[in-house]
């Protein structure tokens, strides 16, 4: 193995890898400020300076690659004295506003500048008088930038939204959103968490508190089921704002969601609905509803009652629930039966499992990436960071076929419209070699080792030949099949399966036609969430007042307010719990506000209602997760208190061939339902909480986007905007309306 040598000592090293790359691995300290690990170094700041014994001049670590026999010297009189220039001429151009700059204790800069012995300015210079950008959730000021690139590079080569751009040259250089006069992107915000000065902020973060009256404390987001690690910064219980963590990229959703907890229409005490809800005990709706529940069976039969759960709630709670029913003896649903249209049972078919096939990081190992049918931005934003990053740092080939181009276009080589949702017909045609572009793509396929296919909701919404993809996935062979991930917005989607629920559309349906009938007479709700759009939970909707309801849940919305009865439930940012990630790992929450008002956790809740069934269940989720979870359903045998985010279901497979005849299908118009952009169900929509203060008005989160859009040659009963990148014969309507 070659050997590069470093301030005498001789240390290993792998081709490719830059000076800095092995003075990392072996903790010798160079200075950066441009450099990141994630993305490729671009030697802006010259801050990593070095001294290579045979060349005349001082070499950036950053982009010098090692060769054998190399002699570095990095913490030389010479060399000190061109990082300190450098420092400096950084500095003529920075305002020295450290006492008012939202980033001071915080900075890169002054951090680094402190480091070096820099306690004022050797030159004196007029600083710039470049303007300040609102680009809506993030503040840019232009007058503090250092240009390292970052921020321009982290946009391109992590979210694949490349929103930022180098303007001008020289000393007039600005960031700039590359197209527009705002920034068009995902707003993940990963821009701020990386800029090393205080040139590019949060808006709603922006002189609030300084970052030293912080306490940070780190957990994972459960908005989706990606399970990113978030650190969210808390003064006098109240979150400022959420980043990304050193092992995670985080979205919109992470980043911005987190006033959800304090909405306006958040009940926090037991209510009954008389008019409006109102405070009563506790005791008095567990009674209540324990009392008609027993009424209800006793004179109608168990199937006059029923349990709906929806899949934002955590693994013990969901448990939880189905235990509860089984006392009860009644049926139980979750969002997932409601939406179910057979899609997850043939995937279950196909591969013997619920489980998604493979890792989300085995995306980034394959160097062929099939996006089907799903908009990363809108499922799950996590997965298309895997995505981009497998194009980008392994060079992975990528072919989108959706109902829509997608904002990464630029990085596809082969971007494909399923016309009138015929993603079947698309399959057919690649592996016929139809045309020039479908040509290309088999020859991917013939020459790719490891393959990665990704199927979501458009696919699952719009293709009535749903074995489709499944026999696709055998043309390419299955052996070549690197992962196979259903992208879903549901959080814990995967507690859902592991619990037995999600796949039961029959009985959904009559459960639907008795309520419509009148013969189901007490319905318990918990994080239980009907869309009033579309299926199943327009259906529902339409007669769910001929029963008698109980919500447990966190706000008031349409369909808490036909309920009798209220419970308050905790946020996931104010109690412990675990969560199964869409790859099955396993995750935990971490506390971060106090619980508002009377709120109980769901296995509080469920405790109390069990108790008045004759059956003690714990209080507490650990106790719940380690007696009743722990080591069955293939959810591995660990304590709760062990939980890491590491450890994984035990996820076993038997994959078949999928019997398969392509049928042309017929051209018409689809309605698709989905996410608007930054939202991706209830949850998100009540973060979107507006506060002024003394200083300034502050939007902590998006209004949610309505507008329909359609593609050409579709018909729509409404108002909608046609958009000629959506697919022939198809509209998008956002379900979350």
């Amino acid at each position: 193995m070659p050997e590069i040598i470093i301030n005498g000592n001789s240390y290993n090293f792998e081709e490719g890898d830059t000076i800095l790359d092995i003075a990392r691995k072996n903790n010798i300290q160079i200075p950066v400020m441009c450099y990141l690990e994630h993305i490729t170094p671009t030697g802006a700041c010259r801050l990593c300076l070095v001294e290579v014994e045979g060349y005349p001049k001082p070499m950036a670590a950053c982009v010098t690659y090692a060769v054998d026999g190399m002699k570095v010297y990095t913490d030389t009189d010479e060399v000190k004295k061109h990082r300190n220039r450098m420092m400096e001429f950084i500095l003529i151009k920075h305002p020295l506003d450290c006492p008012v700059c939202d980033k001071a204790g915080e900075c890169m800069l002054q951090d680094t500048a402190y480091s070096f012995g820099i306690k004022e300015e050797s030159v004196k210079s007029q600083k710039p008088n470049k303007p300040i950008f609102d680009w809506n959730m993030i503040i840019h000021d232009a007058n503090l930038c250092v240009l390292c690139e970052r921020c321009v590079k982290i946009c391109h080569e992590i979210t694949g939204n490349s929103a930022l751009k180098i303007d001008n040259r020289g000393f007039n250089n600005l960031i700039v959103p590359s197209k527009g006069d705002t920034l068009n992107c995902d707003f993940c915000g990963l821009c701020v968490d990386y800029c090393p000065v205080g040139a590019l902020l949060d808006k709603p973060y922006k002189h609030s508190v300084r970052s030293w009256d912080l306490e940070k404390k780190e957990s994972v987001c459960t908005m989706c089921p990606v399970g990113c690690g978030v650190e969210y910064d808390i003064k006098d219980d109240e979150v400022y704002r959420a980043r990304s963590t050193k092992d995670s990229f985080i979205c919109a959703l992470g980043r911005y969601s987190y006033k959800h907890p304090d909405h306006p229409a958040r009940i926090s005490f037991p209510s009954v609905n008389d008019g409006g809800f109102k405070e009563v005990s506790l005791k008095d709706v567990v009674d209540n509803t324990v009392s008609k529940i027993k009424s209800s069976i006793n004179n109608y039969g168990t199937d006059s009652v029923a349990v709906l759960v929806g899949s934002r709630l955590s693994t013990e709670a969901i448990f939880a629930y189905k235990s509860l029913s089984e006392k009860i003896g009644c049926r139980i649903f979750s969002d997932v039966d409601f939406e179910e249209n057979g899609y997850y049972e043939a995937y279950s078919k196909k591969f013997g499992t619920f489980d998604n096939y493979g890792s989300i990081d085995d995306i980034k190992s394959s160097d062929l990436v099939f996006v089907i049918g799903s908009d990363l931005s809108t499922e799950a934003l996590g997965i298309k960071w895997r995505v981009m990053n497998a194009v980008i740092q392994n060079n992975s080939r990528l072919v989108t076929i959706g109902l829509k181009k997608y904002e990464y276009d630029f990085f596809t080589d082969a971007s494909i419209l399923a016309d009138y949702g015929d993603f079947a017909g698309v399959f057919e045609k690649i592996k016929k070699g139809a045309d020039e572009l479908t040509i290309d793509v088999a020859s991917y396929i013939t020459k790719a080792k490891k393959v990665a296919i990704i199927v979501g909701n458009e696919y699952i919404q719009s293709e009535s030949q749903l074995n489709a993809v499944f026999s696709f996935a055998d043309f390419i062979g299955i052996d070549k099949i690197n992962c196979f991930i259903n992208v879903s917005d549901k959080t814990n989607i995967t507690a859902i399966f592991k619990a037995g629920l999600g796949v039961n559309r029959e009985g959904v349906n009559k459960f639907l036609t008795d309520l419509e009938d009148g013969k189901v007479k007490y319905i318990l709700t918990a994080g239980f969430y009907p869309y009033n759009t579309f299926g199943n939970y327009k259906r529902f909707l339409k007669y769910a007042g001929k029963s008698e309801i109980t919500a447990i849940d966190i706000y008031e919305n349409s369909f808490t307010k036909l309920a009798k009865y209220f419970i308050p439930a905790t946020t996931s940012l104010e109690v412990e719990n675990s969560y199964i990630t869409l790859d099955g790992r396993l995750i935990k929450t971490t506390p971060v506000l106090n619980r508002r008002g009377s709120s109980l956790t769901d296995i509080e809740i469920v405790s109390m209602f069990s108790e008045q069934l004759g059956e003690k269940l714990p209080l507490d989720s650990g106790e719940f997760f380690d007696r009743y979870i722990s080591g069955k359903n293939g959810i591995p045998a660990v304590k709760f208190s062990d939980i890491d985010g590491c450890m994984r279901i035990d996820a076993r497979y038997s994959i078949i061939s999928t019997n398969y005849s392509y049928m042309e299908a017929p051209k018409g118009t689809k309605e698709v339902y989905v996410n608007s952009k930054y939202h991706n169900g209830v949850m998100t929509t009540f973060a979107a909480v507006k506060c002024e203060d003394e200083q300034c008005k502050r939007d902590y989160y998006f209004e949610p986007s309505y507008t329909i859009i359609s593609g050409p040659d579709a018909c729509f009963n409404g108002s909608c905007s046609i958009n000629t990148d959506i697919a022939k014969g198809i509209v998008l309507i956002p379900k979350n309306r």
